[in-house]
């Protein structure tokens, strides 16, 4: 009887936990053509475009813009070492050497 009772009570509040999350997730505006039903306007929601009312002021693509500025990166150019060899001289191996 007592694990019926846990196990009830414990359904009871589990069912209960989505309502007490409320609007935990934020809704930013999406400035595009409203085709939404009456009362209702473009939202993105978790990188999702819906219906619904936003609760942020800020747009989606603005709040994930970073204001860091991008580190420049710097080129280093290596020198090719070039060996120089005086036409009159064969080296061993090399291709047309007689």
């Amino acid at each position: 009887m007592k694990t019926k009772v846990i196990l009830g009570a414990a359904f009871v509040a589990l069912m209960g936990a989505p309502a007490l999350a409320g609007n935990g997730m934020p809704t930013y505006p999406y400035h595009a053509a409203n085709n939404c039903p009456a009362g209702l306007s473009p939202i993105v929601m978790g990188g999702v475009i819906c219906c619904g009312t936003p609760n942020q002021n800020v747009s989606y693509s603005s709040m994930m813009a970073h204001p860091v500025a991008k580190k420049k990166v710097h080129k280093v150019y290596k020198k090719k070492h070039v060996r120089y060899v005086p036409k009159d001289t064969c080296i061993e191996g090399e291709k047309g050497c007689y």
